[in-house]
């Protein structure tokens, strides 16, 4: 018998995932609004606490709620009727949630220390280095997409489009 979660367990678990998910959306646009600030940073020491500030919003309100988000996504996919690859909006979020975390961890979060490494031997005159202005395009750019990504999830969670996925594209795909 498959494990169904009554409603009051539901509402815990749906609660968390849209705190969490609104601790990332608030997490990444505020990581943007700070690396997008950079270009008017006056001093070498503005650069540098803006960064920090960036680092303590990936470090906080980035990781952790993006895992947050992914686990009681898939605990509310699996343990209500709505399943993991039964619905394609269902499919779609989990396979963007991976894909946003997997940015972040493998691009954003190394780039932002590469604009620190950078600010820590340059000071000011970081902002002119080549390296550096397209270290914070690649941020900027990404961060939006992130942004998009995670909009986007919002929206196809109160819409649910697409319909189910067919019983035989699942068999013909395994």
């Amino acid at each position: 018998m498959v494990y169904r979660l009554n409603q009051k367990k539901k509402s815990i678990l749906v609660a968390i995932h849209v705190l969490s998910v609104a601790s990332w959306i608030g997490g990444t646009l505020g990581m943007l609004l700070l690396i997008g600030y950079l270009k008017f940073a006056t001093k070498g020491d503005q650069l540098l606490y803006t960064l920090a500030s960036a680092e303590v919003i990936d470090e906080n309100l980035l990781k952790y709620p993006a895992l947050l988000t992914l686990i009681t996504g898939i605990l509310l996919s699996v343990w209500t009727q709505w399943g993991l690859v039964k619905h394609y909006w269902v499919l779609m979020k989990f396979v963007l949630t991976l894909l946003t975390i997997m940015i972040g961890i493998l691009f954003l979060n190394k780039w932002t220390m590469y604009l620190v490494e950078i600010v820590e031997k340059m000071g000011f005159e970081a902002l002119n280095n080549s390296q550096f202005q397209s270290t914070w395009l690649s941020i900027i750019i990404i961060a939006s997409f992130n942004l998009v990504c995670l909009a986007f999830m919002t929206f196809i969670t109160y819409l649910k489009p697409f319909g189910k996925v067919k019983k035989q594209k699942l068999k013909q795909s395994a």
